[in-house]
């Protein structure tokens, strides 16, 4: 496929996806009006009754049932892809606006599991890369306390592909209602830079390069 035909195939899949999103836009805005402050009989409530998610994934699949036939499988992934980016971007800004309980938190890793698993059924290639901040935010909004994180993004956290930079991560821990503002500052989070060398294949080695707020750096290599 020529590049010239490939930019062409780009643009018209854009443009597509551009008829579509106008469409789920109004169940995605709607999100903003749901509350993430949840008591346990909330939370409970709304695994019964899913306050979002099912009307977003309905008015997708109400859009969207259409294309498949008129469309190859592998051009359908990509318009799904295309999608699921619109999608998540848009979610990624509501939850940074929103408070949080820790059971708020959990109730967006359901929703975010929920999403996943029916994005997974509707296209060949894999979805949850595009969903990982989107996760990891869940992950960080549910723990215990503050100092949790650093098992996930401290020195001794190990190796892991971190999606959000050390001032998202303290704006996220921020969300929570419970958290204290200055236990957040005082958290030394690593930055990450992981760097491939191939010596021979099938041999690799990976050095994670590393630096916290205060400049310490750190190497990890792994065989």
């Amino acid at each position: 496929m020529s590049n010239s035909f490939k930019k062409a195939l780009n643009v018209g899949m854009e443009q597509l996806v551009a008829t579509v999103t106008p469409r789920i836009r109004p169940v995605l805005d709607s999100v903003a009006t749901i509350s993430y402050e949840l008591s346990e009989s909330e939370y409970a409530d709304n695994e019964v009754n899913d306050p979002w998610v099912q009307r977003l994934l309905h008015a997708v699949e109400t859009n969207v049932a259409w294309l498949p036939p008129l469309m190859t499988a592998n051009n359908y992934d990509s318009f799904v892809h295309l999608a699921i980016d619109f999608i998540v971007k848009r979610l990624e800004v509501i939850m940074m606006q929103k408070r949080f309980s820790q059971l708020g938190g959990l109730q967006l890793d359901r929703d975010a599991r929920a999403l996943v698993s029916h994005f997974s059924s509707m296209t060949q290639r894999t979805v949850r890369d595009k969903f990982a901040r989107l996760t990891q935010m869940a992950t960080i909004l549910n723990l215990e306390k503050v100092s949790e994180i650093l098992d996930f993004w401290g020195e001794n956290s190990g190796p892991m592909t971190c999606r959000l930079t050390p001032a998202e991560v303290r704006r996220v821990l921020g969300l929570r209602v419970d958290f204290k503002p200055e236990a957040i500052a005082a958290l030394k989070l690593w930055e990450q830079t992981i760097i491939s060398l191939v010596l021979e294949a099938p041999s690799m080695v990976v050095v994670v390069v590393a630096w916290n707020n205060s400049g310490e750096l750190m190497l990890n290599v792994q065989m």
